[in-house]
């Protein structure tokens, strides 16, 4: 696996068929990054565990993923830690009635800044950065965390944000 650590792009393929304009971002960003000693060195220096790991990249299963929890995120506040590039946060707005989604990667936050025209509601706030940065600042009622990588550093911040966490996987 490359420096960046980045999904194989052949493992989101399907999925990304339905969706041309996210494949286009997402080429775009594994043309640019995949394998640069900047991003290693990019999560080192912010410390993030997750390095680049993207864990929900479609809209099913995003939908998917959210169904079992919608009765406890419909109209609370709700902050995503590791949003990615914002499927989980898309969907996660449609029971809350605000969602902050917090990502520190940034090639994740600039595949999801093309979808804010289209697709971003205005109760869900984007954050890029890191989510120990703003925990002290954010109150949030529920914290939702899905990913396969830096789960137990999410966990621990997204607990100081909320009450109530969600952990997804």
């Amino acid at each position: 696996m490359a420096i960046g650590r980045f999904i194989p792009r052949e493992v989101i393929e399907a999925q990304l068929a339905t969706d041309p304009e996210l494949s286009a971002g997402l080429d775009a960003v594994y043309e640019a990054l995949e394998g640069r000693m900047t991003v290693e060195e990019y999560h080192q220096r912010h410390m993030t565990g997750s390095l680049g790991v993207l864990t929900v990249y479609d809209k099913t299963t995003a939908r998917n993923l959210v169904k079992p929890h919608r009765a406890k995120l419909l109209n609370r506040c709700v902050v995503e830690v590791g949003a990615g590039v914002g499927m989980l946060a898309l969907e996660i707005a449609r029971y809350a009635n605000k969602v902050f989604a917090i990502e520190s990667d940034p090639g994740w936050s600039w595949i999801f800044t093309h979808h804010l025209y289209a697709a971003k509601p205005p109760h869900l706030t984007w954050i890029f950065g890191r989510a120990e940065e703003v925990c002290t600042i954010i109150k949030a009622d529920v914290a939702v965390v899905a990913t396969h990588s830096g789960r137990d550093a999410m966990l621990r911040v997204a607990r100081l944000m909320a009450p109530e966490v969600i952990e997804i996987y």
